[in-house]
């Protein structure tokens, strides 16, 4: 007689087994994968972020030299051959006399940032003499104006030669300034102090506009 659910039965736990075989292959073809071994010496310690590497000649056994950093040079002192300078107007203002300056170059060169001035009257004696008012250098453009405006008080001297005449001076040489006099005949400043003596002082140059 057929025994119809033995029959089923053996044939659920074949199913079963088949099963069983195929889930056993499948992990033996895919094994979980184990992490990377990461290699360190002995102890190193993880370094976050990215790191630039020095690399040394070949065969050198001194340590990288640090990169000096070097200033570029500047053009080189004027002459007064290649400078061309005038004043403008001579006006007055709260017992000073004024006047601009204007420097052009025939070559780039470079003068002493603020000007150093000297007057002279008409028979060439030095009435005034200053030092520069202030430090460093300034390089010009050759064919470019420059500007400084120059103030002259404190006249407490007899009147001078005139005309009198503006000067530069430039590591012991001078550069005339043309122009009318200055100050103008009769136009001296006022004396505010005989104890300091006259006052010849000048701004630092800029390009003229």
């Amino acid at each position: 007689m057929f025994d119809r659910r033995g029959h089923d039965r053996a044939r659920i736990g074949t199913s079963l087994l088949l099963l069983l075989a195929l889930a056993a292959a499948v992990v033996a073809c895919n094994p979980t994968p184990s992490p990377a071994a990461t290699s360190t010496g002995p102890g190193d310690a993880p370094t976050p972020g990215a790191t630039v590497a020095v690399s040394e000649p070949a065969g050198s056994g001194d340590p990288p030299s640090t990169p000096v950093e070097t200033a570029t040079a500047g053009s080189p002192a004027c002459e007064p051959a290649d400078l061309k300078a005038s004043h403008g107007l001579v006006e007055g203002a709260a017992g000073s006399r004024l006047t601009t300056v204007v420097l052009t170059a025939a070559i780039a060169c470079s003068v002493d940032a603020f000007p150093a001035l000297g007057l002279r009257d008409a028979q060439g004696t030095i009435l005034v003499g200053a030092a520069a008012a202030g430090p460093g250098r300034i390089d010009l453009v050759a064919g470019d104006a420059y500007e400084s405006n120059v103030r002259l008080a404190n006249w407490c001297s007899g009147p001078p030669a005139f005309p009198l005449t503006l000067e530069i001076v430039m590591a012991g040489e001078e550069l005339a300034v043309t122009g009318s006099s200055f100050p103008e005949v009769g136009d001296l400043p006022p004396c505010s102090g005989e104890t300091q003596g006259p006052i010849l002082d000048a701004t630092g140059w800029v390009a003229a506009p």
